[in-house]
């Protein structure tokens, strides 16, 4: 059997992790293209059974990385077969709940997390066969038994977190640098399917985890009602600005500079992996962007919440008029930094209900290095909290959104000439 393989799956997998395979002749287009078929068996190494219903991935290799990717699954037998493939070398990768996944390690955050001797050894254990014009290359494929980890989610009251989804990355030695908005769905053991979520006890099982550290969290929506209610718009505009869900990591910790490394070793099982949700130290802070000219509240606005210690960021909310609100925040010391914006968002009632194309590019506010700031402590619901900033710079092209509408849609892009 075999399939095109999903354009969903992302394998990043470095040019420079394959310096040590042989380079391919350029390859002829797909009208001149000679073709070969491959065949083979895929084994469990514990049962020496055959691994049935298995997910098979061949990837080209060339001297750019991976070129073209297929997709097939076994039969009863563990059996398996390709025909009219392109001749060229091909690694060929097998898939089995609980057993270690090769695909999650051509990741390219789990690649980047690698020294170049561990990204040879690795890729040396993935079986690898060349095909050639009008021959039928065979092999054979052995599973290997991966690690199982477990663990249970709950929030500090006692009652189990349901339904959050579960996600695991090779810890890097930069991980104390790492942005607070990374998300690491790539990492994930089979990236056909989104992360696993906790069960009704708020208990869950990785299976196949490849050896290594890894750090494990869950991801808890902070979305607020309240909010929603009062400025829909603001959750029109891509998300750009809106609270990001709160990670929380095994051991408790809520964010990466301080999570509690995993180690995870060849097969066998960890349960040290549990998750406690801090809800009764989660607290709001609620407060005014002013201009320091005059005292009065701009436009628009961009708030940054950062850990005062790492200067991590915490969380970056859009406030329109200055208003700004962030929710579920942790007992800690941070700094509030704030940056205007000269004009005011798009109204996207008007946007809707005008008849013909509309074009609208939006140039909003983005705090970063150089605005000002204001330190904080927050051990309870922080109200009232005011931090004045300097009036926008209208010469300074920061980040813009363009909107057009047109055949009764609206569609969003945004782009930055000065990220932060």
């Amino acid at each position: 059997m075999q399939a095109t393989l999903r354009p969903g799956i992302v394998i990043g997998l470095l040019a420079a992790a394959l310096a040590c395979a042989p380079q391919d002749a350029p390859q002829q287009t797909s009208k001149t293209s000679v073709v070969g078929s491959l065949s083979g068996t895929v084994y469990c190494a514990d049962t020496r059974q055959p691994a049935r219903l298995a997910g098979v991935y061949l990837f080209l290799v060339s001297d750019k990385g991976l070129g073209s990717r297929s997709f097939g699954q076994t039969d009863l037998e563990g059996r398996f077969s390709f025909g009219h493939i392109d001749e060229g070398d091909y690694y060929v990768v097998a898939v089995l709940p609980g057993y270690v996944n090769l695909l999650s390690s051509l990741t390219k955050p789990h690649l980047d997390a690698m020294t170049d001797e561990d990204r040879k050894n690795l890729l040396a254990q993935i079986p690898k066969v060349a095909v050639t014009a009008d021959q039928s290359a065979q092999i054979s494929v052995q599973l290997e038994r991966g690690a199982e980890l477990d663990g249970t989610v709950s929030y500090d009251d006692g009652s189990p977190a349901i339904g959050l989804r579960v996600i695991y990355k090779l810890k890097t030695p930069e991980q104390a640098a790492q942005s607070a908005k990374a998300r690491f769905f790539e990492d994930q053991m089979d990236t056909r399917e989104m992360p696993p979520t906790t069960d009704d006890h708020g208990h869950f099982r990785l299976l196949g985890v490849p050896p290594g550290e890894y750090l494990v969290h869950v991801t808890v929506p902070t979305r607020s009602s309240e909010q929603d209610e009062k400025d829909p718009n603001v959750s029109r505009f891509g998300g750009l600005y809106l609270p990001r869900d709160l990670d929380v990591y095994a051991g408790g910790a809520l964010r990466v500079s301080k999570a509690q490394v995993i180690e995870v070793g060849a097969g066998g099982a960890n349960r040290d992996a549990d998750i406690t949700i801090p809800l009764s130290k989660l607290h709001t802070i609620r407060g005014q962007v002013l201009l320091k000219s005059s005292n009065q509240p701009p436009v628009s606005s961009n708030v940054q919440l950062l850990y005062a210690d790492t200067r991590e960021e915490a969380r970056s909310v859009f406030a329109p008029n200055g208003q700004f609100e962030f929710f579920y925040v942790p007992e800690d010391s941070f700094i509030l930094r704030a940056a205007a914006g000269a004009q005011a968002p798009p109204d996207f009632n008007n946007i809707n209900s005008a008849t013909g194309p509309r074009r609208i590019v939006w140039s909003f506010p983005q705090a970063g290095e150089g605005s000002p700031e204001l330190p904080l402590q927050v051990t309870r619901n922080v109200e009232n909290l005011t931090i004045a900033v300097p009036d926008p710079d209208t010469k300074k092209k920061g980040p813009t959104m363009e909107i057009n509408r047109g055949g009764g849609y609206v569609s969003v892009d945004s782009s930055s000439d000065n990220p932060h």
